[in-house]
């Protein structure tokens, strides 16, 4: 239930007034903020509009003196507040506050309601309403009250802006990791054809090899060759036999990249 509600029931608001106007200065102190009131009584809205325009600073009050001229306000205008009469010819306040909770959920809506009408208090407190002031309309309670849904709006403002924020930064870090992803995947790939093509080019170095060897050693005998061509025999042996374990080397991370980029496509 809103802190007026309470008001006359032995109830101390957290913030005194005084805490709260500093509060919507230090918000407002760059921007003014909006005031709409909604009232069919001249008389009414014009003392209304007077007691706020003096009590509080830093804001501007527009006047409509019913609900359609009221939404027509809200199309041309951005506002902080609505402070709104509920029984009014035509549309009343429970249709223009089933508007603005549509339309404008983030404005709060005070409603202004005469003594012995708190049914009507309660269903628009129910429906969305902020808060409710009772007639005859008690300046500090009205000053009160706006003070505090004012701040209330800005705080929301603030948060909206801090969600907002951060939906953009956790955006901007998800395309980030998939620019980095198909960057790792593109040196994984590199590097799969690198060794596919290093492979490829090892194999016939060593079957030439072989065979040159095996050649050699088919024309001259183990126990008749000379010692030049045995030392030269093994050296052959030994670079053959180095190659092939580079080229075992090579299969096996050619194996490993392989199987790791069939594992991370089986995930997504």
């Amino acid at each position: 239930m809103p802190l007026a509600s309470y008001e006359g029931k032995g109830y101390t608001p957290m913030h005194s007034n005084s805490v709260l106007r500093r509060a919507h200065e230090r918000y407002f102190s760059m921007e003014t903020a909006r005031i709409l009131l909604v009232d069919d009584d001249p008389a009414l809205q014009q003392a209304l509009s007077l007691m706020v325009s003096l009590r509080m600073s830093n804001v501007q009050v527009h006047t409509a003196d019913s609900v359609s001229q009221a939404l027509k306000l809200l199309q041309q205008h951005e506002y902080h507040a609505i402070v709104s009469d509920i029984k009014m010819p035509g549309m009343d306040g429970f249709d223009l506050l089933a508007v603005t909770s549509q339309q404008y959920p983030e404005i709060p809506v005070l409603f202004i309601t005469g003594h012995g009408e708190h049914d009507l208090a309660i269903q628009a407190l129910r429906g969305g309403a902020y808060d409710y002031i009772l007639k005859p309309v008690d300046r500090d309670d009205l000053v009160a009250s706006l003070y505090r849904a004012l701040h209330t709006q800005r705080l929301q403002q603030e948060i909206r802006r801090q969600q907002q924020t951060l939906e953009r930064y956790a955006l901007n870090l998800e395309r980030l990791v998939e620019q980095r992803t198909g960057e790792l995947r593109a040196a994984q790939r590199a590097n799969e054809t690198i060794l596919r093509t290093l492979g490829d080019e090892l194999n016939p170095v060593l079957a030439q090899l072989r065979q040159d060897t095996q050649q050699i050693e088919d024309c001259f005998p183990a126990t008749g060759r000379p010692k030049t061509l045995e030392q030269n025999l093994a050296n052959m042996r030994c670079s053959l036999q180095e190659l092939e374990n580079i080229a075992a080397r090579v299969q096996q991370a050619t194996s490993i990249q392989s199987d790791h980029l069939a594992s991370k496509h089986s995930r997504m």
